[in-house]
C-alpha cells in the first residue's frame, strides 16, 4: 500500500509536469507577444479599422511523410506545432493566415492517397476558426524543385489549395501577390510561360485600377494599392550578411534558384507588380533586410522543431498603404527538455522526501 501511494503521488507529479510542457508552456511564451504597437494610426479612411487586416504569416511547417522520419519524430513535432499554431490563433484571432512554402516535406513523393492524407492531417493541424482565411503558398518539398515539378504534382496542389503560378488575393482592400517559385526558372517551360503570363496579367489589372492603358477586358479592382508579395524563395540576394535581423548562424552564399529567386526573375517581379513588402521562407532561418527591390523583406524561419530550435512566425497588420510586423517566439525546444529534466529529478526528490511520511502514517503502534 505504501509502495501504491508512493507510485502514484510519482505518476502525478511527472503528470502535471506534462501538462505544464506541453500546454501551459506553449501558452505562456506565445501570450508575451502581441500585435505590432507601432501601427501607424492615421484618420483617413485607408489608415481607417475598417481597413485594417491582421495577418499571421509562419513558413516551413515540414509535415512528415511516409518514408522519412521514426514515427515518434513525426509525431512529436506535429504536436509542436498544432499546439503553436493553435495557441497563437485562439490567442490573437487572425483575420486571415499564410503558410509560405514546404507544407509538406514529402509533397514530391507520395501517391495521391498519401497526399490526400497529407492534406488532412494539414487540416487538423492548422484548422482555423470561421471567419478566418488559411492560404497555402508552393514549396519545393510540395511539388519538388523546377525540373522535378511534374503537371501532375503542381495540379494536385493547386487544386487543393486554390492557388495558380501567380495568384492575386485582395482582402479588404489589400493586394497580395502569391507566386510559385518554381515557376520562376525564367526558361521558357510550360510552367514558368503561365507563371509570367499570370504576372503580366496582374500587372495590367493594377495598371488599369490606376486608369493606365487599354482597360476593355480587363478585371477591375475596387481600388488600387501597392501589393504585398509572399512566395517560398526569397528575393535574390547573395547571403544574410545584410540582414538587419537574422538568426545567429554562420552565412553562406546562396545559389540562384535553389537558396533564392534569380537576379532576373526578382528584378521581373519588381519591374511588373511593384511590392511595397515582402515575405519569403525555404531558409528556415529568420531575417529582415532592404531587398535588391529596395524594399523589406521578411524571411520566416521554419515553424518545424526537426528543423529550427526555436521556430518563428511573424504578426502584420496592413492597410492598404502601411504596415507594421513583429516577430513573435515559440517555445524553445532545449528549454522545454531541460524542463523535463529539472522537474522530472525535483518530482522524484519530493516523492522520496514524503516517503517516511508515509510510512509513519501506515505504522501500527501497539
Amino acid at each position: 500500500m505504501r509502495l501504491k501511494r508512493f507510485l502514484i503521488k510519482l505518476s502525478l507529479n511527472f503528470f502535471f509536469l506534462v501538462i505544464f510542457c506541453e500546454f501551459i508552456f506553449y501558452y505562456l511564451v506565445i501570450r508575451q507577444c502581441s500585435w505590432p504597437e507601432d501601427f501607424p494610426q492615421t484618420s483617413d479612411n485607408e489608415g481607417s479599422s475598417g481597413s485594417t487586416l491582421k495577418v499571421l504569416l509562419l513558413a516551413d511547417p515540414h509535415l512528415l511523410g511516409p518514408y522519412r522520419g521514426h514515427w515518434f519524430d513525426k509525431l512529436r513535432r506535429e504536436w509542436q506545432m498544432r499546439r503553436s499554431f493553435q495557441s497563437a490563433i485562439n490567442l490573437f484571432h487572425p483575420e486571415a493566415v499564410f503558410i509560405l512554402g514546404d507544407l509538406f516535406d514529402e509533397g514530391k513523393w507520395v501517391t495521391s492517397t498519401e497526399f490526400n492524407d497529407y492534406v488532412k492531417r494539414f487540416h487538423e493541424i492548422f484548422a482555423v476558426p470561421t471567419g478566418t482565411q488559411l492560404y497555402g503558398v508552393v514549396g519545393n518539398h510540395d511539388i519538388g524543385f523546377h525540373y522535378q515539378a511534374h503537371p501532375k504534382l503542381v495540379k494536385r496542389f493547386e487544386e487543393e489549395f486554390h492557388t495558380t503560378g501567380v495568384s492575386l488575393i485582395t482582402l479588404k482592400d489589400i493586394n497580395f501577390i502569391l507566386i510559385n517559385s518554381i515557376a520562376m526558372e525564367g526558361d521558357g517551360c510550360s510552367l514558368c510561360a503561365q507563371a509570367e503570363m499570370e504576372l503580366r496579367n496582374i500587372s495590367q489589372i493594377f495598371k488599369c485600377a490606376r486608369n493606365v492603358g487599354n482597360c476593355k477586358d480587363t478585371p477591375t479592382l475596387r481600388s488600387y494599392s501597392k501589393p504585398i508579395l509572399l512566395q517560398h524563395y526569397p528575393l535574390y540576394r547573395e547571403s544574410d550578411r545584410d540582414c538587419q535581423e537574422h538568426d545567429p548562424i554562420p552565412i553562406e552564399l546562396y545559389r540562384e534558384r535553389w537558396e533564392v529567386l534569380s537576379q532576373e526573375s526578382s528584378d521581373l517581379i519588381g519591374e511588373l507588380v511593384a511590392p511595397r513588402i515582402a515575405f519569403s521562407g525555404h531558409s528556415h532561418n529568420y531575417c529582415r533586410l532592404k531587398s535588391r527591390l529596395g524594399i523589406t523583406e521578411y524571411t520566416i524561419s521554419s515553424f518545424n522543431w526537426r528543423n529550427k530550435n526555436n521556430p518563428n512566425f511573424l504578426l502584420a497588420t496592413f492597410t492598404p498603404t502601411e504596415e507594421a510586423v513583429k516577430k513573435c517566439s515559440t517555445p524553445r525546444e532545449s528549454t522545454v527538455i531541460t524542463i523535463y529534466i529539472v522537474g522530472a529529478f525535483v518530482g522524484v526528490i519530493l516523492a522520496i522526501i514524503h516517503w517516511p511520511t508515509i510510512n509513519r502514517r501506515h505504522t501500527k503502534i501497539f
